[in-house]
C-alpha cells in the first residue's frame, strides 16, 4: 500500500532536546533531531508521524530528525522561525512551544518497507532560551586516608 508523500504542519507541541544549532552522529550519519512533546489525546494523531512513548513528565513524545546533508553532500540545515517567521539565532531549550513542518515519504530497502519522517521547519512560538551551564565544576577534595590496614582480597 502506497501513501502519498506529503507535508504537514504539526501544532500546538512542547521541544525537548531540540538539536537543531549544529548536528550529532549518535548512529554514524550526522543528523538534526528533536523531541517533540504532546498530551496523550493525542497519541493517535501523533503516531502517523512516530514511534509514540511516554516521558517522565506523563506526556508522550517522539523523536523527528533530518539528516545534516543530502545525497550530494550538501548542508540540509533545519529552518527555524519565530511566530512572525523571523529567523531564531537563539539556542531552543526544553519546553519551548510551537509548530514544526514535516515531510513524509514511503521507502523500500531489501524486503523492508516503511515510512519516514523528516523534519523540514520549526516556528518557535514561546522561547524558552537553551543556557548551558558553564559554572558547574567539581569542588577541590582533601585526600582521605584509608583507616583499613588490610588490602581486600575481593578481585
Amino acid at each position: 500500500m502506497t501513501t502519498q508523500n506529503k507535508s504537514s504542519v504539526i501544532r500546538n507541541v512542547n521541544f525537548y532536546y531540540a538539536k537543531l544549532d549544529k548536528p550529532v552522529s549518535p548512529f554514524g550519519t550526522e543528523i538534526y533531531d528533536l523531541q517533540v512533546r504532546f498530551p496523550k489525546e493525542r497519541i493517535e494523531e501523533m503516531s502517523a508521524y512516530g514511534k509514540v512513548r511516554q516521558v517522565e513528565d506523563g506526556n508522550y513524545a517522539i523523536n523527528i530528525t533530518r539528516k545534516a546533508k543530502n545525497a550530494k553532500g550538501q548542508k540540509t540545515p533545519v529552518r527555524i522561525v519565530d511566530s512572525n517567521k523571523n529567523q531564531i539565532k537563539d539556542l531552543i531549550g526544553n519546553g519551548s512551544f510551537g509548530n514544526i513542518i514535516v515531510y513524509q515519504y514511503d521507502w523500500a530497502v531489501s524486503g523492508r518497507t516503511g515510512r519516514k519522517t523528516v523534519l523540514i521547519a520549526v516556528q518557535v512560538t514561546d522561547l524558552i532560551k537553551y543556557v548551558p551551564e558553564t559554572e558547574v565544576d567539581f569542588d577541590i577534595l582533601e585526600p582521605v586516608a584509608n583507616k583499613e590496614e588490610t588490602v581486600s582480597s575481593d578481585f
